[in-house]
């Protein structure tokens, strides 16, 4: 598809063109890490006029020579074809360049109270606050706990006038981040948690936009930003439900003669209460995002009175279906056990191991008195032998490496 101006970005979402003309087709990205970048250039590809802003100058510079290497899927060729995009060090460019500043830096889980580590952020909103800026939007799109935008957010620019501070995150995963932006997320909703109506509409009209440009649509739901807080973790964590669900019946129906989990999950997935995502039996849920947000849904239920049984519950099972899946593994009684692909999802062009499956079965069956093998590309490895050590042993296989073609479905998210 041809590249857009600022002027074509109209046929799906012509309702929206009050708030978009308002405001114009200039944005800025603060944060343009994994996620960051890969938002900033899928608007820059869309025509707008883009300003991301990191605090590495290395980083910029390379971004800015169009010289910079990543194994996220698209970005390399989004960079070097971008015309309209500029990266920086400066928070009062990136914020005076632009009505409409995303934000987009870095919420590491911590555990505690608040379970995101929410430093980065405030220590951001601190430095623009400083600025006094005037007649600005700001969206944060980290993952935040409920409440954040209320009682923090907004208060840190106590110094700033006319701003609006609204909530949007991103339902996208690592390893097709630029594919997630292009179809607006991956179950095709995007929260907008908007301070007033004309973010509301100018968000709208972005990602339908961007939804169109990939041929698809999208759902935009409009809501409170507190709504949007409560939403974000509560979507996800609703998918690790039906991830441990679908395991649990998994495990059933093989402690059943004559049962079989394929059978029953695929009937499932054509009930219209239940659907098709995440009802395929297998390992369970890992990665950065579903058992954190897990976990940050319980702790906030608990801090407003309500016992989030449920959210507690699909981590216990997830602990005790990869417990139990060892088990089975290790009653084989094999000489040598291996695990190939293992990083936190299947065929996934990213290394990234964090909270893995695979890997937390493989190191069960290994504190077992198991020889475990694991094969996986060199990138795979190196990341297995700085978490695991010596607690297995590791072989490059070369048939692990990405493959593109192979269909969403085949996998659990």
């Amino acid at each position: 598809m041809a590249k857009r101006t600022s002027n074509d970005i109209t046929k799906a979402s012509e309702e929206f063109e009050p708030a978009f003309k308002k405001t114009g087709n200039k944005i800025s990205v603060i944060g343009i890490g994994k996620l960051g970048l890969c938002f900033a250039l899928s608007c820059e590809k869309l025509g707008y006029d883009v300003v991301g802003c990191d605090v590495v100058e290395s980083y910029v510079s390379a971004l800015n020579r169009g010289e910079y290497k990543s194994k996220e899927p698209d970005v390399e060729e989004y960079l070097k074809k971008s015309k309209h995009f500029t990266a920086t060090t400066d928070v009062k460019k990136a914020v005076d360049h632009a009505d409409f500043i995303f934000i987009l830096v870095a919420t590491p889980t911590v555990g505690g109270r608040h379970m995101y580590d929410h430093t980065m952020l405030g220590n951001l909103l601190t430095k623009i606050n400083r600025l006094k800026c005037k007649n600005k939007n700001f969206v944060v799109s980290s993952t935040v706990m409920p409440g954040y935008i209320r009682k923090i957010a907004r208060p840190l620019l106590r110094d700033c006038e006319n701003v609006t501070v609204s909530y949007n995150p991103a339902f996208v995963a690592q390893g097709e981040v630029m594919k997630g932006y292009r179809t607006g997320g991956f179950f095709g909703l995007v929260l907008v948690g908007a301070d007033n109506e004309l973010v509301y509409r100018y968000l709208a009209r972005l990602y339908h936009c961007l939804a169109e440009s990939a041929n698809t649509s999208v759902h935009v739901a409009k809501m409170t930003p507190e709504s949007g807080e409560v939403a974000k973790i509560s979507s996800n964590c609703f998918r690790t439900l039906k991830i441990a669900y679908a395991n649990m019946i998994g495990d059933i129906c093989d402690a059943t003669p004559g049962a079989d989990k394929n059978e029953v999950c695929q009937a499932l997935m054509n009930d219209d209460s239940i659907g098709p995502k995440c009802m395929r039996p297998g390992y369970g849920f890992g990665g950065p995002c579903y058992p954190r947000d897990n976990i940050a849904l319980a702790l906030y239920a608990d801090s407003v009175g309500v016992d989030a049984t449920l959210s507690k519950a699909s981590n216990t099972s997830n602990a005790w279906h990869a417990k139990h899946m060892a088990e089975k593994m290790v009653a084989e009684d094999k000489d040598e056990y291996e695990f190939s692909q293992v990083a936190y999802k299947p065929n996934c062009p990213v290394p990234m191991i964090e909270e893995s499956q695979k890997l937390v079965v493989a190191e069960l069956v290994a504190r077992s008195g198991k020889t475990v093998i694991i094969k996986d590309v060199p990138e795979v490895l190196d990341m297995c032998r700085q978490e695991f050590g010596t607690t297995f042993k590791y072989q490059e296989d070369e048939t692990c490496k990405f493959n593109p073609n192979l269909a969403a479905d085949k996998v659990h998210y």
